[in-house]
């Protein structure tokens, strides 16, 4: 949310370097490469597999002309939503197409196989860029945002877990957010006060979703997703995140990106070129591009509330401790805003004002 002092420290981006080789499952390419057999693709051998080297906290591995993604927790789908938005729109729109999946099938695990498209990724190369060329490509990733847009739905959720369906989007961020509360509670991770004013300051507030309508919405749009050749977008990556909910929501990504695009990139040798850096000159693109989502009075109200549930997950998550105590204060003392004008001194206040 607010610019973290503590991030941009050698210490906490050591912390969540540590954090991803935890977290991060593996995998031998020898399992992988018998995975993809088993659904068809004879032709992969283990020796052409390499583990993708973005932090990522989903087993990527990447061939010559394919990537696979791969997962052994059957409680839960993680890929689908990749394969669900490539028969949609991939033909229309770059999105990598899905050559494979498999729900612990055919195989001992969830895998994905998609295509491999060409270019480079433009967190690589973004500054070799001109300002007009990152426009230029901004602007076709936010094509393919608005075709995600054209995509809906009957009820809120996540994309690849049709288990769990809200009626509104209220329902869904109740659910979540108390669902962070109760871990923070239970892993005593913040002091009760401060938990029960942020409570108290959300759940008045959040019915303000209630009439909100359900569209496709890439959750992870930023430097790290887009693939590209010169001025081209070739592929928008990883849907893996996207959820069913209302075209704001996809507002979080595409802000973090322009207002603080080092956040992509905590514990990765990346960090250091992106720290103290932004992009702001894409934000009148982005109000241009998607003109309605900037016409809704209450942008800013919506925009803080989803911000402090993230804020909320991010602490449940307990990546950081020291991490933790700062978001908490600044939720308290930036987020929890009493007025319009407060608000105005909020992340996402200070994003749009630039």
């Amino acid at each position: 949310m607010a610019d973290q002092k503590y991030t941009d420290s050698d210490t906490y981006q050591r912390e969540i370097a540590e954090q991803y080789k935890k977290r991060v499952s593996k995998f031998p390419v020898d399992t992988v490469a018998r995975a993809i057999g088993l659904l068809g693709l004879k032709n992969v051998k283990s020796q052409d597999l390499h583990t993708a080297t973005v932090g990522n906290v989903n087993a990527t591995y990447v061939g010559s002309t394919i990537v696979v993604k791969i997962n052994d927790n059957r409680n839960e789908r993680s890929y689908f939503s990749n394969k669900f938005i490539s028969d949609k729109l991939s033909g229309h729109f770059p999105i990598p197409r899905a050559l494979a999946y498999d729900f612990f099938d055919k195989t001992e695990y969830e895998v994905l196989v998609m295509e491999r498209a060409p270019g480079t990724l433009l967190l690589h190369d973004i500054f070799d860029l001109t300002e007009k060329g990152q426009i230029t490509l901004f602007e076709q990733v936010l094509d393919v945002v608005n075709g995600l847009f054209s995509v809906t739905f009957d009820h809120f959720g996540q994309v690849s877990d049709e288990s769990r369906t809200f009626s509104t989007y209220t329902e869904l961020l109740k659910n979540e957010f108390s669902g962070y509360i109760q871990i923070i509670r239970a892993q005593s991770l913040a002091d009760e006060r401060s938990v029960s004013m942020i409570e108290e300051y959300f759940y008045e507030r959040v019915n303000i979703f209630d009439s909100e309508k359900p569209v496709f919405i890439h959750t992870d749009v930023h430097m790290g997703n887009i693939l590209h050749q010169g001025s081209t977008l070739t592929a928008l990556l990883d849907f893996d995140s996207a959820l069913k909910a209302p075209k704001i929501r996809s507002l979080i990504p595409l802000l973090g990106f322009i207002h603080q695009p080092s956040q992509f990139v905590e514990g990765t040798k990346d960090f250091p070129k992106y720290k103290g850096k932004n992009f702001h000159h894409l934000l009148p693109t982005l109000k241009k591009k998607i003109p309605d989502v900037f016409d809704d009075r209450f942008l800013l109200q919506k925009l803080n509330l989803i911000g402090i549930a993230l804020g909320v997950m991010w602490i449940s998550d307990n990546w950081s401790t020291d991490w933790n105590k700062e978001m908490i204060d600044t939720i308290l003392s930036k987020e929890l805003a009493s007025d319009n004008n407060a608000l105005r001194h909020s992340y996402h206040g200070e994003a749009l004002a630039q």
